[in-house]
């Protein structure tokens, strides 16, 4: 065994000597090309992986601790964030009462969702806007709704003659759009009633798309219906539930007729198929990836071993094993591929940043791409795969043609 790790170091150690030299004198140009190609290879697979990884991550409409979406039937999770003037339920703050009541529910809200006018010292944009039942650790569109009073006092157990909290949560996007600050009043323009004045509670991060900060506003739900009309019926468009019981779904979804559930890894910003988008991201790029890196280093160090072949034909006539000439080759096409990854990794990281600022200057506060630490690992193995399926065929072009030939030429 310790012999065999003797001849390993001694052909690693040989193999780097022929790597330094062809840098040196023989074949700079050739070598320099095939560490970029495999450089370029990774940093490609970084950068598609770092899109992908951002559109798997996207935030979801509501916090970590909500585990399903009662929705009308026929809607997705793609619509959960916008679903303005769809299917509604009725009676819904009594179902979210009831549903919070049980001991394998945390809590239960009712949400509705309407895109409003908002206006702040002489700036008025749309902001979506969504009507909650406030609870402790909820969240809707990445907005936490604890600045919101807890539960719905307008409601007032359906008179809608509570008091009026006047309250609004807004996220970073919308508090940017309209240089609103905590304390701040900003109006609220209804569908059925008069502009109403809401003081802003809190300004939280919230409203992640992955294209950007979508402008998202929480207030309690009462409220809202009073703004738009929807008290009769006490409507909203989805319910969601904070549940310690896996087997909850099929309760869940017997609570309203015509209606379905939603789990909480389906729900999101953008459209479910984004998991397969980032999947299929995530393997083109790999595949595309490892199909240059091979290109480029079958066809630099292709050309560098039909040059050799000399040496190769000298090693094989003074004793060097067919396996010892593949590792001496391998250990070559690796010690290349190592340089090459690094640089690859460090490429990487600059092209994430790269595909960051160019869709940063259409769209603000954008986050297209991530770069993780396990990026590294990823890298490198990147480099590595294609050492590994670029040896084989070098190794060919080693043994192409008797040794005797090589040798009189």
């Amino acid at each position: 065994m310790r012999e065999r790790l003797t001849r390993a170091r001694s052909l690693v150690g040989l193999g780097g000597r022929l790597v330094a030299q062809r840098l040196r004198q023989t074949a700079p140009r050739r070598t320099a090309v095939t560490i970029l190609g495999i450089a370029f290879a990774v940093a490609l697979c970084l950068t598609v992986s770092g899109v992908s990884v951002a559109i798997a991550d996207q935030g979801s409409v509501a916090g970590s601790n909500v585990d399903y979406w009662i929705v009308p039937e026929g809607e997705s999770s793609s619509t959960l964030p916008v679903s303005v003037g769809g299917p509604r339920f009725g009676d819904v703050h009594a179902v979210g009462d009831r549903l919070t009541s049980r001991s394998d529910v945390v809590y239960a809200s009712p949400v509705s969702m309407q895109l409003l006018q908002l206006s702040h010292r002489g700036t008025t944009e749309y902001v979506i806007v969504a009507g909650v039942v406030a609870h402790d650790g909820l969240t809707v569109a990445g907005v936490n709704t604890s600045a919101l009073t807890p539960g719905d006092p307008h409601y007032e157990n359906g008179t809608y003659d509570g008091p009026w909290t006047g309250e609004v949560v807004i996220s970073d996007g919308a508090g940017a759009l309209l240089n609103a600050t905590p304390s701040d009043s900003v109006r609220v323009r209804g569908q059925a009633t008069s502009t109403r004045e809401f003081t802003v509670a809190a300004v939280t991060d919230g409203g992640e798309s992955g294209f950007g900060d979508v402008p998202v506003a929480v207030m309690h739900l009462s409220e809202l219906q009073t703004l738009t009309g929807a008290t009769a019926s006490d409507t909203a468009d989805q319910i969601l539930v904070a549940s310690t019981n896996p087997n909850i779904e099929d309760d869940l979804a017997g609570v309203y007729d015509h209606s379905s559930v939603v789990t909480r890894s389906d729900t999101g910003l953008t459209s479910v198929t984004d998991s397969d988008l980032a999947l299929a991201l995530a393997a083109a790029g790999f595949i595309v990836a490892l199909v240059v890196g091979v290109l480029f280093v079958a066809t630099t160090l292709g050309l560098e071993v039909t040059t050799d072949r000399r040496l190769w034909a000298t090693l094989s006539a003074i004793g060097f094993s067919a396996r010892s000439r593949a590792f001496l080759l391998f250990a070559q096409v690796g010690l290349l591929a190592l340089v090459g990854g690094v640089l690859g990794v460090v490429l990487g990281r600059f092209g994430v940043f790269a595909a960051n600022t160019a869709v940063g200057t259409v769209f603000e506060n954008t986050l297209v791409a991530v770069y993780p630490v396990e990026f590294v690992g990823l890298g490198l193995t990147m480099a590595l795969v294609v050492a590994v399926l670029t040896t084989p065929y070098l190794l060919w072009l080693t043994t192409r043609g008797s040794v005797t030939d090589t040798l009189k030429t």
